[in-house]
């Protein structure tokens, strides 16, 4: 560990993190001078995997919707809990900086989560940077969100009946959904699950600070991933770019919020929490002590406890009388 702030972290994630093959890419590296390298390194890493093993209970479909854009069309990945009727729908945003990752990658994670939460889970394959900066994932989204709110029951979906989530990066595009979609009017969301959200390019807050070499999150890549996702509006965001720069916070849906002790983003996720306390917006703060960014994505007791309560999160969330 680079860093002594990091001595408080969890020892077998941090056991799991050393021993994972994914630490052979230099993500820092490769950020700066070769984003799409990324994408490549971490799909032969990926191949070697062994398969994941689908349950029996669960339909998993690779779907393509019409753009908003012509000649285009949007990738979905869906999970449905088989024979189980009209769901509620979480339309989810995979992380990786803007500019890698996959839907497959949450397989590992969906193909529980959508049957213990008995939901219909629809992970959008965005468009990424640097090839395609802002606004392009925030309009594959706004789409997806659109087309639900008319469509969802062909996948078994209640379109009436829409949460929107993300991890990292993933969790800013949710949000800037999110505000796009309050402003538009076209669609209501329920709720709004942000999972250690970049939610400010300027990186100057105190974690940013002290968090600077943190693993799985350093501040030199967060500051290139911001710049290949605003190449040139990094001066000046334009609206939805940068959520924690939005000026208006009313009437968006609730949210949870949910940072890690030891990722120097935290500071911006608790800051976006009090824009919208501010604002009236009934907001579920945690904080998983330990942890590192995307801590979740490593096999450990600490991974283990936090998927129990994402699970009785979303339940609550989705039957708020559990």
């Amino acid at each position: 560990m680079k860093n002594t702030n990091l001595k408080n972290i969890d020892s077998n994630l941090w056991q799991a993190i050393t021993k994972s093959d994914y630490m052979q890419i230099d993500y820092e590296s490769l950020l700066e001078s070769n984003p799409a390298q990324i994408r490549a390194e971490e799909l032969t890493l990926s191949l070697k995997e062994q398969s994941l093993e689908m349950p029996d209970q669960l339909h998993v479909e690779n779907i393509q919707i019409p753009s908003s854009q012509n000649k285009r069309t949007i990738p979905l990945r869906t999970y449905k809990p088989s024979d189980k009727g009209i769901l509620p729908v979480l339309l989810y945003f995979h992380g990786g900086a803007f500019i890698y990752g996959t839907p497959e990658q949450y397989d590992f994670l969906f193909f529980r989560l959508a049957i213990d939460i008995n939901a219909v889970i629809v992970s959008v394959d965005y468009r990424l940077a640097p090839e395609h900066p802002f606004p392009a994932a925030m309009e594959d989204g706004y789409d997806t969100l659109l087309w639900l709110s008319k469509y969802a029951g062909n996948i078994g979906g209640d379109k009436n009946n829409i949460l929107i989530g993300g991890s990292s990066a993933g969790a800013t595009i949710a949000a800037s959904v999110t505000h796009l979609a309050r402003d538009k009017k076209q669609v209501e969301i329920q709720h709004q699950y942000l999972l250690y959200p970049p939610m400010d390019h300027r990186l100057k807050t105190q974690s940013m600070q002290d968090l600077a070499n943190a693993p799985m999150q350093t501040k030199k890549a967060t500051e290139w991933m911001w710049k290949h996702y605003l190449p040139q509006l990094i001066i000046q965001p334009p609206k939805y770019a940068v959520p924690l720069l939005e000026e208006n916070f009313k009437d968006l849906p609730n949210a949870t919020i949910i940072v890690c002790e030891l990722d120097p983003l935290k500071d911006e996720g608790k800051k976006y929490t009090i824009k919208l306390q501010q604002a009236g917006i009934v907001v579920d703060l945690l904080e998983i002590r330990g942890a590192v960014h995307a801590f979740d994505f490593f096999p450990c007791s600490l991974s283990d406890t936090f998927y129990t309560q994402q699970v009785k999160l979303y339940n609550k969330i989705l039957d708020p009388q559990k």
